[in-house]
């Protein structure tokens, strides 16, 4: 392998001529027209997925202009350091990289996805490390880049100032979800489109990183269906510590895995060094209040307090409902409901990225035109309303406007009380609760957090009879999500990002580290 930090540049002008260049960087260039992309008028930048150690014919190779890797040809945006993939920026005229970024399945546009190209010119990464043990609100840095950005709404991008050579290195990532592939060329002084091939997360960890995820699977809730859905390949899914990104636990109401059965839910007791194993618990509807293992409320709270993430639906709302008073403070929590609930329920617009998620499923048709509401069906009544007292607030996504059913399992019995106008259907919550005790460190000067969680009443299966306790043998192959399923896959991803809080709008990308 040719270090990269000291290249033999053969430049053609009449005659060879052999130039060193050192670590210390490179002068300018007079270019030759002579190398690899000479001539080239390709608006799409193809390829991807090479190893970066490979040796390919990109890892060492000419522009367009001539120049060896570490001498782009005029001169360098910035000093031209160990043969970084800036010297290839072109001066004088705009080089960019545009496209959309895509869930696993290619199917829907992502939005707030870093997406940025390394100066490591074989794209060497900072190491991503699966489980949760400490407070890293952006799981991992970016480390040194050329250009950055994240994407809108419509799950669109646009990278400016990026280098015009070859095999150029691009990642995509949000949280522990990150792939990287190598673009064949970058034509200088264009917009070079991205094949959206080259632009989804990761399916699997051969096709990059993901997060270390539980999944506690019940009865009236298909989470591990649904994660097959947005595209999460079935080899992903194992027992616990089965090397695959998703560990299958057997909640009430049965769930087995397809390659054996998976342990059983509260057997042992969870302690927070268990959930430390874990970047993404995914707590999935039992068909009744869960019973939570003595001690499993605390732990939860405590892995939550240190990094952890926790998506929750339905009758699991008891984890809060039950858990240290910080928890049962977040909302007004209702208790048992059977979920009974449909119609069109509002999505609540007053914040930043509310109003994102609003633009985002219209975009994709799952509402209808210049709508503020989605139709949704077998909607729980778990939640009345959510503490907005800051600095913590409650975040509200989804709610109830007008009282669409979902009746009290308790005290009134079935349907003896019904969903009320107002009633929260998804929130969010960021910890631990009021922020780090003595932390300045976020947005604007407020207090950091480490950790989010979120509660549905909303369910991800299509039908909460329809039983997928074989997983993920039972779930149906490539099904296209309907709109509940699409919300859901919008706050999933939500929650895999960077914490942040929710109802401002994402910080952006870190500055570059050199």
């Amino acid at each position: 392998m040719i270090d990269v930090g000291r290249y033999l540049c053969v430049l053609v002008a009449g005659m060879a001529v052999t130039v060193i260049c050192g670590t210390g960087g490179c002068g300018s260039q007079t270019g030759s027209g002579f190398g690899a992309n000479a001539g080239s008028t390709s608006g799409t930048a193809g390829g991807g997925g090479g190893d970066p150690l490979g040796g390919t014919s990109g890892d060492i190779s000419t522009n367009g202009d001539g120049g060896c890797l570490t001498c782009g040809s005029g001169p360098p945006s910035k000093p031209c350091t160990n043969g970084g993939l800036d010297c290839y920026v072109k001066q004088g005229c705009s080089t960019t990289l545009s496209g959309i970024v895509y869930d696993p399945a290619g199917r829907n546009p992502l939005y707030n996805v870093v997406v940025y190209v390394p100066n490591d010119p074989m794209g060497r990464l900072t190491p991503i490390t699966p489980g949760t043990k400490s407070c890293n609100t952006c799981d991992v840095p970016i480390g040194n880049y050329v250009s950055v950005a994240t994407t809108d709404a419509y799950g669109h991008f646009q990278l400016t100032g990026v280098p015009a050579t070859t095999h150029v290195p691009l990642v995509v990532q949000t949280g522990k979800w990150r792939r990287e592939v190598f673009l064949n060329s970058v034509t200088a002084c264009q917009d070079n489109p991205v094949a959206a091939q080259n632009t989804r997360l990761p399916r699997n960890r051969k096709e990059g990183d993901m997060p270390q995820m539980l999944l506690m699977n019940g009865g009236c809730d298909d989470l591990g269906c649904f994660l097959r859905s947005i595209g999460v390949d079935a080899s992903e899914f194992t027992a616990p510590k089965g090397g695959g990104r998703v560990d299958v636990f057997a909640g009430s109401g049965g769930a087995t895995l397809s390659n054996g059965t998976a342990g059983t839910w509260g057997t042992p007791v969870f302690a927070k060094s268990d959930y430390e194993y874990y970047d993404i618990a995914l707590l999935a509807c039992e068909c009744a209040p869960h019973m939570e293992p003595t001690g499993g409320p605390q732990a939860l709270h405590d892995w939550l307090n240190e990094g952890g993430k926790v998506f929750a639906s339905h009758f699991n709302y008891t984890w809060f409902q039950n858990g240290p008073t910080d928890f049962q403070g977040v909302a007004t929590w209702k208790g048992s409901s059977i979920a009974i609930g449909m119609g069109n329920y509002n999505l609540d617009t007053t914040f930043p990225k509310g109003m994102v998620l609003r633009e985002w499923l219209d975009n994709i048709k799952a509402i209808p035109a210049n709508s503020n509401t989605i139709a949704l069906k077998f909607v729980a009544d778990s939640v009345g309303t959510v503490n907005m007292t800051k600095p913590q607030a409650t975040v509200r996504w989804i709610y109830d406007g007008t009282g669409q059913g979902g009746g009290l399992l308790g005290g009134g019995g079935m349907g003896g009380m019904m969903s009320t106008a107002g009633d929260v259907k998804y929130l969010s919550f960021l910890t631990p609760i009021g922020g780090i005790p003595g932390s300045t460190t976020g947005e604007n000067g407020g207090p950091g957090y480490c950790g989010k969680a979120v509660f549905t009443d909303l369910h991800t299966t299509s039908s909460i009879n329809k039983q997928y306790n074989n997983i993920p043998a039972d779930c149906p192959n490539n099904t296209a999500l309907n709109a509940q399923q699409d919300a859901l896959e919008f706050l999933f991803f939500d929650l895999s990002a960077c914490v942040s809080p929710d109802n401002q709008p994402p910080p952006p990308p870190p500055q570059s580290v050199q």
